[in-house]
C-alpha cells in the first residue's frame, strides 16, 4: 500500500506558481504548471540545484523548464533532465492531489522498514525533536548521546525517549548511526571551530549589501564538512550567491537554514511535538 504525506493545500499555488515545503529536513519545491487551455499539473522537485545547491524557486522559467539563479543551468520539472548537462538531473517526487490537498508519495522519505524501530532525539543548535530510525537490536537510554544520519549530514544527538507509536506511517527524519564514544569526543575536542569566523564574514558581507536578512546562529556540524548559518528573513537568491563566496574561502560546505519566528503550539520550544520534556 502507497503511503502519502500531505504538504498543504493546491490553492496556495495558484498556476505559473511555486512553493517551497520543508519535510524531514527536506526542502521541496512544488511547482504549479498550466498550459493555455489545459488543467494545471503540479510537480514536485528537491529544492536544490544538482550542481551547487541553489533553490531553483527563486529561478526564472515558463512551464516546465525552470532555470537555477546562480549558473543558468536549465531543468525541466516534469522529467527532471537537466539540459545543459544530463548526468546532474534534479531529484523527483511523485505526488497527486486528493481533496484540495498536495500529497506527496512517502517511500522517498522513509528509511525505515518493519524491523527497525524509532526513537524521539533532540539535535542541531535550533533543539529539532524528531524520530530517528534504528537497528532492532539497539538499545538506547535517556539523554544517551548518539551519532545521526540527517539529511545535513552526520551530526550529534539525544536521546529523549522510545517512540511510543512503532508503525511504518511515521517517517524518520534520518537514522541513528550508533552512540557517541570517548573516541568521538576526542574527535570533537581537535575539531577546530570555524563557526565565529564564518559568522564574523556572513554578517559583514550582509551588512554591506544591504540585505534585509538578520543571521542568528550559526552551527559546525559534526562530520566536519558543513556549517550551517540561521537567519530571519525571506529566502532570496542573493543568500545563494553569499554562500558560494563563504565557500571559495572555507574548506567546509557553507549552508543557509531559515528559521521560522512563530512559537511551537506545544511542547518542546523547537519543534512543537507536544512532549514534555525539555
Amino acid at each position: 500500500m502507497t503511503n502519502w504525506i500531505p504538504l498543504g493545500s493546491a490553492s496556495e499555488i495558484p498556476p505559473g506558481n511555486r512553493k517551497v515545503y520543508s519535510l524531514k529536513g527536506t526542502e521541496i519545491a512544488i511547482f504549479h504548471v498550466a498550459n493555455k487551455g489545459q488543467p494545471g499539473q503540479f510537480y514536485a522537485i528537491h529544492d536544490c540545484c544538482p550542481h551547487q545547491g541553489a533553490s531553483l524557486v527563486e529561478g526564472e522559467g515558463t512551464g516546465t523548464e525552470i532555470a537555477c539563479p546562480l549558473h543558468d543551468w536549465t531543468f525541466d520539472v516534469a522529467s527532471g533532465e537537466c539540459h545543459d548537462f544530463p548526468e546532474f538531473p534534479l531529484t523527483r517526487y511523485e505526488l497527486k492531489v486528493e481533496n484540495g490537498n498536495i500529497l506527496i508519495e512517502a517511500s522517498a522519505f522513509e528509511e525505515l522498514d518493519i524491523h527497525d524501530h524509532l526513537f524521539l532525539v533532540r539535535y542541531g543548535a535550533m533543539g529539532w525533536i524528531d524520530h530517528f530510525s534504528a537497528e532492532e537490536d539497539a538499545a538506547f537510554s535517556h539523554r544517551d548521546r548518539i551519532i545521526l544520519n540527517t539529511s545535513r549530514g552526520e551530526e550529534i544527538g539525544e536521546i529523549l525517549s522510545k517512540a511510543i507509536n512503532q508503525n511504518n506511517s511515521i517517517t524518520p527524519a534520518g537514522s541513528i548511526l550508533r552512540m557517541f564514544t570517548p573516541t568521538d569526543q576526542q574527535k570533537l575536542l581537535q575539531q577546530e571551530d570555524i563557526t565565529t569566523h564564518v559568522l564574523e564574514d556572513c554578517q559583514s558581507l550582509i551588512q554591506e549589501r544591504g540585505m534585509p536578512t538578520e543571521i542568528i546562529d550559526c552551527e559546525q556540524l559534526f562530520d566536519q564538512q558543513t556549517v550551517v548559518l540561521y537567519y530571519l528573513g525571506n529566502r532570496m537568491p542573493a543568500l545563494e550567491i553569499l554562500a558560494q563566496e563563504l565557500n571559495a574561502n572555507y574548506a567546509w560546505r557553507i549552508v543557509f537554514h531559515p528559521v521560522d519566528e512563530a512559537p511551537a503550539p506545544s511542547g518542546c520550544s523547537s519543534g512543537g511535538c507536544g512532549c514534555d520534556q525539555k
